[in-house]
């Protein structure tokens, strides 16, 4: 009769430290997944944001004149050559409407701002929204506009 008492207490010892381990594992597979899932979707903005910024900076886009046009812009690009942006494309980007540039982007669930400042911080062209989420990406581009250096920002949030 005694044995059995043991035996009876060594399995609920036995129980509760097997629920324990169980609870730990899930918690701590449940924060590792949350963590990655955070990590995949921050990359991704990262890329986009790279892949825009490029866009910008490198190519005229397309067609080539679509500043004097803008109805008919496939393709966002900024550059008059790699890296020097012409004050036309600009302004014309600027006086877009913010969905048509979304779209344009191909980042609906994202919102952006795109900034051209001076070397000294001035803000000489700005677009897009004011940032509102938790969690953006900031990129900074040097380029050249009017043949002075300048900084070409984008930052995107979700």
């Amino acid at each position: 009769m005694r044995k059995a008492q043991l035996a009876s207490v060594d399995l609920f010892i036995a129980i509760t430290v097997f629920l324990i381990l169980i609870t730990a594992t899930i918690y701590t597979w449940n924060l590792y997944n949350i963590r990655f899932n955070e990590n995949l979707e921050y990359e991704k903005m990262e890329l986009v944001a790279f892949q825009i910024t490029d866009l910008l900076v490198k190519n005229p886009g397309h067609p080539t004149g679509w500043e004097e046009n803008s109805l008919n812009v496939g393709v966002i690009g900024l550059a008059q050559d790699d890296r020097i942006l012409s004050q036309d494309k600009i302004t014309a980007f600027v006086n877009f409407d913010y969905n048509t540039t979304k779209e344009k982007f191909k980042i609906m669930s994202y919102d952006y701002k795109f900034r051209v400042k001076d070397l000294s911080d001035n803000v000489l062209q700005e677009s897009g929204l004011d940032f509102t989420g938790d969690t953006s990406i900031v990129l900074e581009r040097y380029v050249l506009l009017n043949n002075e250096k300048a900084i070409m920002e984008f930052t995107l949030w979700e």
